[in-house]
C-alpha cells in the first residue's frame, strides 16, 4: 500500500515539476487586457481626417487641405474645379441643399500617397436641387474616391470621384 501512495503523489506531481522547468524556459508573456491595435498608414490617416471635413461641411479644415494647385473632379458628372478657393465655392453652393451628408467606406486602400476609398455616400437633400421642392430626398450612391495627397504639407493634391448615378436616377425616380 505505501508503494501505492508513493506512486500516486509521484504522478500527481511530475506534471507541476515539468510546468515549473517549462517556465524557466519559456518566459511568461506579458498579461494586457487592451488588444494591440493596427497601426494605420498616414496616408489613410489622412484621407480619412479630409473625407470626415468634406461631410462635416467644415470649410475652415478643408480650406488647410486645399492649396492652389488642388483639383478637385467627379468624373462622372464631367465637373472639374482648381484651386482651394473655387473648390470651397463650388462645395458651398452644392451644401446649401445638403441636409446630412456621410461616407461610408467598404475598403480603403493606398499606395504611397495615393489612397483609394470605394464605398457609399448618403445625401439627404432638399428636393428643389432635383427639381421637387417641397420634398427631402434621401440618396445612397456607390461609389469610388481616389485621393493623391501631399504628405509632407498634410494636403490634397487631387481628389476624384466615380460615383454610380445612375443608382441616384432610379432612386430619384421612386421619390
Amino acid at each position: 500500500m505505501p508503494a501505492l501512495v508513493f506512486g500516486i503523489v509521484l504522478v500527481l506531481l511530475l506534471p507541476l515539476t515539468a510546468q515549473a522547468a517549462g517556465a524557466d524556459i519559456v518566459p511568461d508573456e506579458p498579461q494586457s487586457d487592451e488588444a494591440a491595435e493596427p497601426q494605420v498608414p498616414e496616408a489613410i490617416r489622412l484621407a480619412r481626417e479630409y473625407i470626415q471635413a468634406l461631410t462635416e461641411r467644415n470649410y475652415n479644415t478643408l480650406n488647410r487641405f486645399y492649396s492652389r494647385e488642388t483639383e478637385f473632379e467627379d468624373k462622372t458628372a464631367g465637373k472639374k474645379v482648381n484651386g482651394a478657393t473655387d473648390i470651397l465655392t463650388f462645395l458651398r453652393r452644392i451644401h446649401v441643399y445638403t441636409l446630412a451628408y456621410s461616407f461610408e467606406p467598404d475598403h480603403i486602400f493606398h499606395s504611397g500617397s495615393l489612397v483609394v476609398l470605394i464605398g457609399t455616400y448618403r445625401y439627404r437633400s432638399r428636393g428643389d436641387l432635383f427639381g421637387k421642392p417641397g420634398q427631402t430626398i434621401e440618396l445612397t450612391i456607390p461609389g469610388v474616391t481616389t485621393l493623391e495627397l501631399d504628405m509632407e504639407e498634410k494636403r490634397i493634391k487631387k481628389h476624384l470621384d466615380l460615383l454610380d448615378y445612375d443608382a441616384m436616377r432610379d432612386q430619384l425616380a421612386s421619390q
